[in-house]
């Protein structure tokens, strides 16, 4: 007889019915599978995202109708001061325009923050996002003051529906975009940053169009695109691995970037929406080659060859139109 005897599985009681026997375990359903692939905190997000679009909605409907105030406020002629922005605004007009700015970035930021503080995690997940730089506000920040100064541009009765439609949708796209990039797993992640990314470059349009259309001095006008521009890369580089202070730098050096851009187009003769399409050709490419660099990945020549060519076409527009 060995000394070793092997042990065997405690077989069940012949007589023991079925029913009481312990389950056999089954193979995992495809779907359970799936759910590996969410980053900490993702399934517990998902059931919280209904409340973040409800402040989301609410933060847009609020800015859209502060807007219409600011609309109906602009509205009418004033003196030819040259720069159009300001032939009908008053202190109280641009007083009140601060404190909406900043209410809605305040507001966007709250509803992440506490998004985050609910869901019992450190940071929001999604599309390798880097934590400890807080950019929600950027997006909503900057569709507010597009729409602001849209209606002290035009300030005609266009702009009672213009101007709170560009606040509403500008606002409630860019908090979208957000959730949705915070929300994408492994399969996802391409098309949350695409969207944000487009949301962001539309953003961009609108706020540096109404710069251009009010040919500002070069300082104060530089000033305007460089602010908009660098808090606008500092959201888009929150999809790469850079630490804060390093983003914060890129950001800085494309603002910097976009207003040589606008000193340059100031140059050529020409007016209107045309000046703002270049510099949105010379934002998107700048945005491209700071979100290569934050992801630590090389442009691919499709992407080359697709802003190049974007690009060719609106520097032909510019010259046909000047």
């Amino acid at each position: 007889m060995s000394d070793e005897t092997e042990v065997q599985p405690k077989q069940p009681p012949t007589g023991t019915p079925r029913s009481q026997r312990a389950p056999i375990p089954g193979p995992v359903p495809a779907s359970e599978t799936q759910r590996s692939n969410y980053p900490p905190g993702g399934p517990a997000l998902q059931s919280l995202r209904p409340p973040a679009y409800g402040q989301g909605v609410i933060l847009s409907v609020v800015v859209a109708a502060v807007v219409l105030v600011l609309a109906i406020i602009a509205a009418g002629d004033g003196d030819d001061t040259g720069i159009p922005m300001t032939e009908t605004t008053e202190p109280i007009f641009w007083g009140l325009a601060a404190l909406l700015i900043i209410g809605a970035g305040a507001f966007a930021q709250y509803v992440e923050i506490n998004t985050v503080r609910l869901s019992s995690e450190n940071v929001i997940p999604g599309a390798g996002r880097t934590p400890g730089l807080p950019t929600a506000w950027a997006g909503p920040v900057v569709a507010t003051l597009a729409a602001v100064l849209l209606v002290a541009t035009y300030h005609n009765t266009a702009m009672l529906l213009v101007g709170p439609a560009v606040a509403f949708l500008g606002n409630a796209s860019a908090l979208f975009a957000r959730d949705l990039l915070s929300d994408a797993t492994a399969g996802t992640e391409r098309t949350a940053v695409a969207v944000h990314s487009v949301v962001l470059h539309i953003i961009a349009f609108l706020a540096l169009s109404t710069v251009y259309l009010n040919k500002m001095s070069s300082l104060w006008g530089g000033l305007l695109v460089f602010a908009i521009s660098t808090v606008l890369f500092l959201e888009l580089l929150d999809v790469g691995v850079l630490r804060p202070a390093v983003r914060v730098l890129y950001a800085l050096g494309g603002g910097w970037l976009m207003a040589q851009c606008l000193l340059l187009v100031n140059w050529w003769p020409t007016y209107g929406w045309t000046g703002g399409a270049v510099l949105l050709v010379c934002f998107a490419l700048i945005a491209m080659a700071l979100t290569a660099i934050a992801q630590a990945q090389t442009p691919n020549r499709r992407d080359l060859a697709l802003y190049g060519v974007v690009a060719v076409i609106a520097l032909a527009v510019l010259a046909v139109t000047a």
